[in-house]
């Protein structure tokens, strides 16, 4: 999984800021209605995670939404500094200048703490995704201190094989 923070829109975060723009906007202004200006300049905190399958004629991207708005705490791993949330996911796909996008649920996503320089602390846990290309489905966990995270597994039929 790739991560994208999509506070201030630049050009390599649009693809992932359009597909969830309604969510943005809303996490915006529920920021806005709280009194906090502090993001008047992009957008409140907002990042996601995302995995793309790329094909002559279509491309998917699987992506999760991480907001203070959207999610929810699934659990707390302080030693490893990950925090797990349950987030909107949602699978856009690409097919010319064709775009679907589809809500997906909700997925975990992985949050880590910021790294201290010096400490020699390497993060004990990782997001992953893959595509089996025969079921067309996309599996994707989270592994904290080398053992899956339960209930964050999942297998993610992007269309009928």
């Amino acid at each position: 999984m790739s991560y994208t923070n999509l506070q201030k829109p630049s050009p390599q975060s649009a693809t992932y800021s359009d597909i969830w723009k309604d969510a943005i906007d809303a996490n915006n202004r529920a920021y806005m209605a709280r009194g906090d200006q502090r993001f008047s300049d992009g957008n409140a905190p907002a990042t996601e995670a995302h995995f793309v399958i790329w094909s002559a004629t279509k491309s998917v991207v699987l992506s999760i939404l991480n907001t203070v708005t959207g999610c929810t705490l699934k659990e707390l791993r302080a030693a490893a500094g990950a925090t797990v949330k349950l987030c909107p996911l949602r699978i856009a796909v690409y097919e010319g200048l064709q775009v679907r996008v589809l809500n997906g649920g909700r997925a975990c996503f992985l949050e880590l703490a910021p790294l201290v320089a010096g400490a020699g602390v390497t993060p004990q846990a990782a997001s992953y995704a893959s595509y089996d290309v025969v079921t067309k489905t996309v599996k994707t966990g989270l592994i904290i201190d080398h053992q899956a995270v339960d209930g964050c597994s999942q297998n993610i039929a992007l269309y009928p094989p």
